[in-house]
């Protein structure tokens, strides 16, 4: 344990689309996986297309606000400062799919050997970007033809977040939220321990 003590921490982007998802939200109103990430000891840092995202419909129904992110896209030089780069669960990403910055982004995470993950619809963002190709991806059914089409190996809906390398994929974020969380983790320190 002492050696740890010299680690840097681990440094986690993570992406939000056009909207945050009541999943992604405690009993606080807060990002609960920003909490569970920190709770490791990650530096986590949000960003988006936009600085200031809305919830969607159901979670602004059940008190949640829009959520003021770190950066955008557009301010992020170097995607490898970070050793991760997660896709935030919700029910759109029009905006961050058509961001050529944002794509590219996620492509450059995958070149330079990042954990990325995705949950939810979030994979959808990483199949757009074109870094799911002959990898195992859990997701939504309604998303299983985007899966598919950009080479993933669709998984089903209903299963507990699968890494394939550094690629973890969940759904059922409310239920799976834990899993996820750790199963992102594990990656990550399998990444670390192999660099």
């Amino acid at each position: 344990m002492a050696g740890r003590k010299n680690r840097k921490p681990v440094r986690v982007l993570l992406l939000v689309g056009d909207q945050y998802g009541a999943n992604c939200t405690s009993s606080e109103k807060k990002l609960s996986i920003l909490d569970k990430f920190q709770s490791y000891g990650w530096e986590v840092t949000t960003a988006g297309v936009e600085r200031v995202v809305p919830p969607c419909a159901f979670a602004a129904e059940r008190g949640a606000k829009p959520l003021s992110l770190d950066l955008t896209v557009d301010e992020i030089d170097d995607v490898t400062a970070y050793d991760a780069v997660s896709v935030l669960p919700g029910p759109a990403y029009t905006k961050l799919v058509a961001s050529r910055k944002a794509m590219n982004l996620l492509r450059r995470a995958n070149e330079a050997g990042l954990v990325l993950s995705g949950w939810c619809k979030g994979v959808r963002a990483l199949a757009a970007a074109g870094v799911i190709a002959g990898k195992q991806v859990v997701g939504h059914e309604m998303d299983k033809e985007f899966i598919e089409q950009a080479g993933g190996v669709f998984v089903g809906q209903d299963h507990p977040p699968v890494i394939d390398g550094r690629l973890v994929t969940g759904a059922r974020c409310y239920y799976y939220r834990a899993k996820n969380a750790e199963a992102i983790r594990a990656a990550i320190e399998a990444q670390s321990a192999t660099r």
